[in-house]
């Protein structure tokens, strides 16, 4: 069983960029990887609208998703804003080795990067529903890793975001031994359960 590593955080915090040098880093590893982007997921898929239903909407189809491409045994990578506690606990709750990554980074900083213009926008009154703004983010409070983007430097944030992939791969290898070292009367639920569980 492998890892998905989630990684929220507002629009320009780095969440694609900090994905797709752990998804080179791992397939340099010999993984097979999946990096789905909550952008390319959207569209590639249809969603459209940022109201919270459509949020919550577009959240359940990637987490689904996930999980398909989970049971093929690929690490997934998922990068995208995932604005709200229950989607998070959700995934918690339904993503084995799940772990939650916030790219945290002041809305100053977000600002003046402004990647896709989106902050310039709102600030115009042409966009509305913008997360962080004028749309609800909810504090992550239970981030397995917190990154300050704007406080680290590039580097600084991979390879903090490249240590957690690395102790949820550990645990990964930790699980299969387990399963293996089972008897099988313990894994079909016979008479010679063990004190594990999986």
């Amino acid at each position: 069983m492998m890892p998905v590593i989630w990684l929220l955080g507002l629009s320009g915090s780095g969440k694609t960029t900090l994905g797709s040098l752990l998804r080179l880093y791992l397939e340099t590893r010999g993984h097979e990887v999946e990096f789905i982007d909550g952008d390319c997921f959207r569209r590639r898929f249809g969603f459209s609208g940022f109201r919270p239903e459509d949020r919550l909407r577009n959240i359940d189809a990637m987490r689904e998703h996930v999980l398909q491409r989970h049971a093929q045994g690929k690490i997934c990578i998922v990068a995208a804003i995932t604005p709200y506690e229950c989607m998070r606990q959700k995934n918690r709750d339904e993503i084995p080795l799940y772990r939650e990554v916030w790219v945290r980074c002041s809305l100053n900083t977000l600002v003046e990067r402004d990647t896709k213009g989106f902050y310039a926008r709102a600030a115009r009154g042409e966009m509305d529903l913008l997360t962080g703004v004028s749309d609800a983010f909810d504090e992550p409070l239970r981030a397995d890793r917190v990154v300050d983007t704007d406080r680290f430097s590039l580097a600084e944030s991979y390879v903090a975001l490249r240590d957690l992939a690395e102790e949820a791969l550990a645990e990964s290898r930790n699980w299969r031994r387990i399963s293996e070292d089972l008897p099988l009367e313990s894994v079909s639920g016979g008479p010679a359960r063990t004190g594990y569980f999986l």
